[in-house]
């Protein structure tokens, strides 16, 4: 018998049904034996990993990251992004387009990929934004949205196997772009926030910027998006009110191709949270109520929303709260990528009794199933099973700690969970079936 590359042995490995106890055999990056307990002991391998005492789980695939990468090196690139991610057990993401400058060509495109070439220790997908006919920058606010046209041509040379969705964000006019985009073979995200219903806040309070972005902006973009009779997979970012999510599943019962998403700062904290973090808790669209927030959790343990994104959006504490931090200033987003696992771990797994397996499928497979993230074995990222990528994390579910800013792998120090204590942390992160980041204390 030849030498393996790796073996795992020992571990509770998540399947698609329940957590049970397997030994994993991986050759060439891929998986190409599952084996029951102990089957393994007299397979060669080069390395062996001894999974005992943990869970043994795919890595997750965050389908919403902001890596800043291009334009904004002191808030992240694909280094520490990447780096932050493999610390939080992901191992595949897709980065949304507003970079400096904005991921909205085929030229802008080839140069993120470059750099994510250069860069990532993961795997990584991206958003593209609509490019517009006439320069106008995606991230811009065009003088008039109607005669806002996209370049199709362009438009098709983006797509691609590394390309998700073309990312429509509402709030700067994009909506126009819509009809056009959604008559290719690619996804449309959206950032849905009507923009009409949007404001500029009149004081520096959290309550002026609760006011400036109300909750009615959500559902009624995501009412005009589902009424739309778009034959593309349509998918919401970021939900995060009890109407809006209604508005999506009773499209989805009409009929209509549409998806959503949730954070897990829109499932944990709410509007009340904002006065005691301050601006570090800001973000698009704002946090909402507590029933609101109960409801995308319920939603969520019932399966009506469709994947878990961390939609980390990493700014400078210097930005967020340095001089005179306020609501008004400060821009709006949270880093997530490294903490999202732990939290959801504590308060769905733990404390709601929601099974780890089932938690998997939110964090890992439905995000490879509704964006189609295949290996060339026809396999989905985030699932174990014989033929896919050796993604794998090795997950202490019993371990205790709080969690620390100064202690995240990206270059932002702060979280709005500071101080939180969680249970479960990752040991130990396998990329192509090779380690990429170990933690032993």
């Amino acid at each position: 018998m030849g030498t393996h590359d790796l073996k795992i042995t020992n571990g509770q490995v998540i399947f698609m049904t329940g957590v049970e106890p397997a030994d994993i055999i991986v050759d060439g990056g891929f998986i190409t034996a599952i084996l029951k307990p102990g089957a393994a002991a007299t397979a060669n391998a080069a390395r062996v990993i001894d999974a005992k005492r943990c869970i043994v789980m795919p890595g997750l695939v965050d389908m919403h990251v902001h890596f800043r990468d291009p334009g904004y090196p002191e808030k992240e690139d694909f280094a520490s992004g990447s780096l932050a991610a493999a610390a939080g057990g992901v191992t595949t993401v897709a980065d949304m387009p507003n970079t400096n400058p904005p991921t909205n060509s085929p030229e802008r495109l080839a140069e993120k990929r470059l750099l994510a070439d250069e860069k990532s220790i993961i795997d990584y997908r991206f958003h593209v934004g609509p490019p517009i006919i006439g320069g106008a920058s995606s991230f811009g606010n065009p003088d008039s949205t109607e005669d806002v046209q996209v370049n199709i041509e362009a438009a098709e040379q983006m797509q691609g196997e590394l390309v998700s969705s073309f990312k429509i964000y509402m709030p700067h006019g994009e909506a126009p772009c819509i009809p056009a985009l959604a008559s290719l073979d690619t996804p449309l995200t959206i950032h849905a926030e009507d923009p009409a219903l949007l404001t500029e806040p009149e004081g520096r309070s959290a309550r002026d910027f609760l006011r400036s972005r109300p909750a009615k902006a959500e559902f009624q973009a995501i009412d005009y998006v589902v009424q739309q009779h778009l034959s593309a997979h349509t998918h919401i970012c970021h939900i995060s009110t009890a109407a809006g999510l209604r508005s999506v599943l009773a499209a989805q019962k009409r009929g209509v191709r549409v998806t959503c998403e949730v954070t897990p700062h829109h499932l944990l904290l709410t509007q009340n949270d904002l006065e005691e973090i301050g601006p570090i808790a800001k973000c698009y669209p704002p946090l909402r109520s507590e029933s609101d927030r109960k409801a995308l959790v319920d939603a969520c343990l019932e399966f009506k929303v469709n994947l878990i994104a961390s939609d980390h959006a990493p700014h400078t504490l210097e930005e967020k709260m340095g001089g005179h931090p306020d609501f008004a200033s400060a821009p709006g987003g949270i880093p997530g990528v490294e903490t999202t696992l732990p939290l959801l771990h504590t308060y769905f797994v733990h404390k709601a009794g929601f099974p780890l397996h089932s938690l998997h499928k939110l964090l890992s497979f439905y995000p490879s199933l509704w964006f189609n993230l295949r290996n060339i074995h026809d396999r989905f990222q985030g699932h174990i099973i014989e033929g896919a990528y050796a993604d794998l994390v090795i997950f202490d579910h019993k371990a205790k700690y709080k969690i620390r800013g100064d202690a995240l792998h990206g270059k932002t120090k702060y979280t709005p969970f500071e101080g939180w204590e969680v249970r479960g942390k990752v040991r130990r992160t396998i990329f192509r079936g090779k380690t990429i980041f170990m933690e032993d204390d």
